[in-house]
């Protein structure tokens, strides 16, 4: 009953809980649900009808993905992106107590509330006025060493260069700020298809433009830098799939 609680918890008190020290800062909120066994359908039809009720502006929005590989697969993520500091302070016990009396009782394991920053560092988005999500979402976790962020983010922000320059799909990245491991790290990239789209045939490799870029010989100590930045488990990546009944309509 204890779990049952915690998304109503969780929305009621995140100020007091959560401090935020970054009026600027944007961030992403995140909560992985287990529903229990053959209540899935269950589960879906609840939280639909949730986000009909409470999430139904892009303020609010709410998007909903289930696992299709890892160990996790066949949970579902449900994700709330682009927040201020200032959402924090908003009353959603309402909204909580929905989802308490007419969700949560079809689930094993209630979501754990787990809060992200997006690093425009390293992020890149070559449609920013487009909030269509995507049919799939690849994730990949970083577990980096406490004195090492400095390596890690170096490449990262770099390779997000290198993928404007050569037109490569979007990609985002984000620090764990609150639920988990300070050090964490998630890349995101979204997609539609399996196949990518056909694009022109470039006269330079990555790693050509990568040296352009930032210097001669940068690929091979930054790469050397990368690898020695990540704790001994860590890269770990899985794939999402929308649910769109479960997620708030976007138009643009």
């Amino acid at each position: 009953m204890k779990n049952l609680l915690l998304f109503g918890i969780v929305l009621l008190f995140s100020t007091s809980i959560y401090a935020q020290r970054n009026d600027e800062a944007v961030y992403w909120n995140t909560w992985e649900y287990t529903a229990k066994a053959d209540m899935q359908d269950d589960f879906e039809k609840a939280a639909a009808e949730k986000t009909a009720m409470f999430n139904k502006t892009p303020e609010t929005a709410i998007t909903t993905y289930r696992v299709i590989t890892g160990p996790d697969s066949g949970n579902y993520l449900r994700v709330e992106g682009s927040k201020s500091a200032a959402d924090y302070d908003l009353d959603r016990s309402a909204e909580g107590k929905h989802w308490n009396d007419n969700v949560a009782k079809y689930l094993a394991k209630n979501g754990e509330h787990v809060r992200w920053r997006r690093l425009n560092n390293g992020s890149y988005d070559p449609d920013p006025e487009n909030s269509t999500p995507t049919k799939f979402v690849r994730r990949v976790f970083y577990n980096v060493k406490a004195d090492k962020v400095m390596h890690f983010r170096r490449a990262m922000y770099r390779m997000s260069k290198v993928a404007e320059k050569r037109g490569w799909e979007g990609r985002s990245l984000y620090r764990l700020v609150s639920g988990g491991n300070r050090h964490m790290f998630l890349a995101v990239n979204g997609f539609d298809t399996y196949k990518r789209a056909t694009t022109a045939e470039l006269e330079t490799t990555a790693e050509e433009d990568y040296n352009e870029l930032f210097g001669w010989g940068s690929w091979d100590e930054d790469w050397k830098n990368f690898d020695a930045a990540l704790e001994y488990w860590g890269e770990q990546s899985d794939l999402l799939q929308l649910v769109p009944e479960m997620s708030t309509p976007m138009t643009n």
